[in-house]
């Protein structure tokens, strides 16, 4: 199959306007469906399917973020924050299908909150609001700094390595309250204690990934609103290794879940709530949905 960038030099010379959050999120949604549609045509193609038509990607000056002559530099005009994690395996515009100058992309291991990622955000909230409509928070499933959380959990005599180091150690004490959260919703949703159950390790790993998203956008959100209630709205999600979709809660191989994100939970009841759901969802998967979903890949 062929993937072919048809560059147009006289394509419109303004981005597409995004009112509001719920069309930021559509765009980011839409451009996931895209990636992951193109995606699946190579691993068909890999399979030794049809090779199907080619996919043509339009590209531009301003898709490119060329200057338009010598010496011009693009005013700077993103619709979304994404507050990704810093993992290689998700590049945050490809899984977006966006060009240049859509996001203002911050990474950071476990995707938390540090005090430079906020300061980050309030400069983007502060200074590029005319353009700015949603900020997402990206996790991803079989995190590192999850794992390493949720190995400190379980094992805190593990944890004195994490601890000499400052820096590391303020990653892993802030996914903690994902960690502990989805530790109490498996049990709740189990009706028992299941730390007994084999590979309970990596089922913790997988439900805290969703559950961690979830709390750093709650914090955002918490963070940046103003008193009168405007401002851009949080969102989150978690790219999905197997499918590569970015969607909110985790799904069978036979269960055809859209890319798709959902707004911050607005109250500490809701997010325990949220996390009851995903541990329900992880505890309903067949064994082999569940092993797809919950093996984990490496370690941080």
């Amino acid at each position: 199959m062929d993937v072919i960038y048809r560059y147009d030099p006289f394509a419109p010379l303004e981005q597409p306007k995004t009112p509001d959050a719920a069309t930021a999120i559509r765009r980011l949604t839409e451009g996931n469906e895209r990636f992951a549609e193109m995606v699946r045509r190579m691993q068909e193609r890999t399979l030794g399917g049809d090779a199907g038509e080619p996919i043509v990607i339009p590209v531009s000056p301003i898709t490119l973020g060329l200057p338009l002559y010598e010496g011009a530099i693009p005013t700077q005009a993103p619709y979304a924050v994404v507050v990704g994690c810093s993992d290689a395996r998700v590049p945050t515009e490809a899984i977006f299908d966006q060009s240049f100058n859509n996001l203002f992309v911050l990474r950071i291991a476990g995707n938390v909150l540090g005090a430079e990622g906020l300061g980050s955000i309030h400069y983007a909230v502060a200074n590029l609001g005319d353009s700015l409509k949603a900020i997402v928070v990206l996790g991803h499933s079989k995190c590192g700094a999850v794992t390493a959380s949720v190995d400190a959990y379980l094992s805190p005599e593990g944890y004195i390595d994490i601890a000499a180091t400052h820096a590391l150690r303020s990653i892993v004490n802030q996914i903690q309250i994902a960690v502990r959260s989805s530790a109490q919703a498996l049990e709740a949703a189990a009706g028992c204690p299941i730390h007994k159950l084999g590979d309970y390790r990596s089922l913790l790993v997988a439900v805290s990934v969703y559950v961690n998203a979830a709390v750093s956008a709650y914090a955002l959100q918490r963070e940046i609103e103003r008193p009168d209630g405007t401002g851009p709205r949080v969102y989150f999600g978690i790219y999905d290794f197997e499918t590569v979709r970015v969607r909110c809660r985790p799904a069978g191989h036979d269960e055809f879940v859209p890319s798709g994100m959902r707004p911050a939970p607005a109250s500490s009841q809701e997010l325990a709530s949220y996390a009851t759901e995903v541990a329900h969802a992880f505890l309903n998967l067949d064994d082999d949905d569940r092993d797809r979903n919950c093996k984990l890949t490496m370690k941080w």
